[in-house]
């Protein structure tokens, strides 16, 4: 396949987002039904593919590209990974908790893939908040809190699969107070150098992540 035709089925897979739904729709699902099944060990071993193709997607349908994405993207990935490398290693910012290898190759003891889990929670949270006709700093504010409540949501998950593990199994008020403070930052820099937020996918991935992990907290953790 040519350059021409991949950019043209790119284009036409663009104007049908019905079909970044659906597959976004699918992996969630199944992921939940698999987790739960008999067979979970082979769908957590998974996380990482997902998280990618979810990345993918959310690009694909992405509207505009600029480099205020891209500046958004790498600041986002850095500073998330960079914030994780500090708790692993020294217990800053969020306690002191270990990464196992479930969610793939690492750095430092991190995963690679973390970096993207915090793009796609903030791009997605910022895509839906950041269009209210309000405030910024309100709308930075809302987005920070919106933020660290699917952190509460994925915590006890986390740590059921294996994703993360604290210190004595205690999930530490700091985690959270961590969370605002890297969440408040991003938000901000999103502001400042106004990143194109029309995405056709980033309120369907929300919505399954949240759904993944409130159906899981719900009959895997309790």
């Amino acid at each position: 396949m040519n350059k021409a035709h991949l950019v043209s089925l790119i284009q036409k897979i663009k104007s049908r987002p019905a079909i970044g739904g659906v597959i976004i729709t699918a992996f969630y699902f199944f992921g939940i039904v698999g987790i739960m099944s008999d067979n979970k060990d082979w769908f957590i071993e998974k996380t990482a593919f997902n998280l990618s193709l979810s990345f993918l997607i959310l690009m694909v349908y992405q509207e505009r590209y600029s480099l205020s994405l891209l500046w958004g993207f790498l600041f986002c990935y850095l500073i998330g990974f960079s914030a994780e490398y500090l708790g692993v290693n020294f217990g800053l910012i969020f306690g002191d908790y270990i990464y196992p290898e479930t969610l793939g190759p690492q750095l430092g003891g991190v995963p690679m893939i973390i970096g993207i889990n915090w793009f796609l929670i903030t791009f997605c949270v910022a895509a839906i908040v950041f269009h209210f006709r309000t405030n910024i700093v309100f709308k930075v504010l809302l987005a920070t809190l919106l933020t660290v409540l699917i952190d509460i949501l994925i915590e006890p998950v986390a740590m059921e699969l294996n994703f993360w593990n604290w210190d004595k199994n205690e999930i530490p008020v700091q985690n959270y107070v961590g969370w605002a403070i890297i969440s408040l930052l991003i938000y901000s820099f999103y502001a400042v150098v106004k990143l194109p937020l029309r995405n056709k996918m980033a309120l369907i991935l929300l919505i399954w992540q949240v759904i993944f992990f409130a159906s899981l907290n719900l009959f895997l953790v309790m």
